[in-house]
């Protein structure tokens, strides 16, 4: 007889369900303490072992310095680059781990970049952005599915789902 684990069982659809769910409740707790909500996703993979307690500062770091960039006087831009920069040393250190990666991407990928006509580009952000805090939910369902692959495939999607959440928001 084969021997299956959850992840050859369970499906995108389940996992995206799941994340959607998770979201909703973490949502509900925090009552629209964004930063709040964030911290306590990275709580959970902290406890979890998936982030190591400083990755978790670094990603709140991210969060903030995004959260702050959409704010009516927040800078983008110089946001967009100080997320990139951190996001880069996180790539080079070899102990960092795939979770973090994750999270730190999604944060990175919640900006996004236009070239002008007059060849300059401009950077904005949406003013909450849900990318890496549906990434880091993501990831921490994920990985109870399938270890540390299944958190890093859950936060691609909880990323994935949290970049089409900002999408609608931007287009209302």
């Amino acid at each position: 007889m084969m021997e299956l684990s959850p992840t050859t069982i369970v499906g995108l659809p389940e996992l995206m369900h799941a994340v959607r769910k998770e979201a909703r409740q973490v949502m509900a707790e925090h009552k629209g303490d964004y930063v709040a909500e964030h911290k306590a996703i990275l709580a959970r993979l902290t406890a979890a072992d998936l982030i190591t307690d400083n990755e978790a500062e670094t990603l709140l770091g991210l969060y903030q310095t995004g959260y702050d960039a959409g704010e009516p006087k927040g800078d983008p831009q110089r946001a967009y680059f100080a997320t990139r920069d951190v996001y880069s040393k996180m790539l080079a250190q070899p102990k960092t781990s795939p979770v973090a990666l994750v999270v730190a991407s999604a944060a990175l990928g919640s900006f996004e970049l236009s070239d002008d006509p007059d060849g300059s580009t401009t950077v904005t952000m949406a003013r909450v952005s849900y990318g890496s805090s549906l990434a880091g939910i993501g990831a921490g369902i994920g990985s109870l599915l399938g270890g540390p692959a299944g958190g890093v495939l859950g936060g691609a999607i909880g990323g994935l789902l949290g970049g089409i959440v900002d999408d609608k928001k931007g287009k209302k």
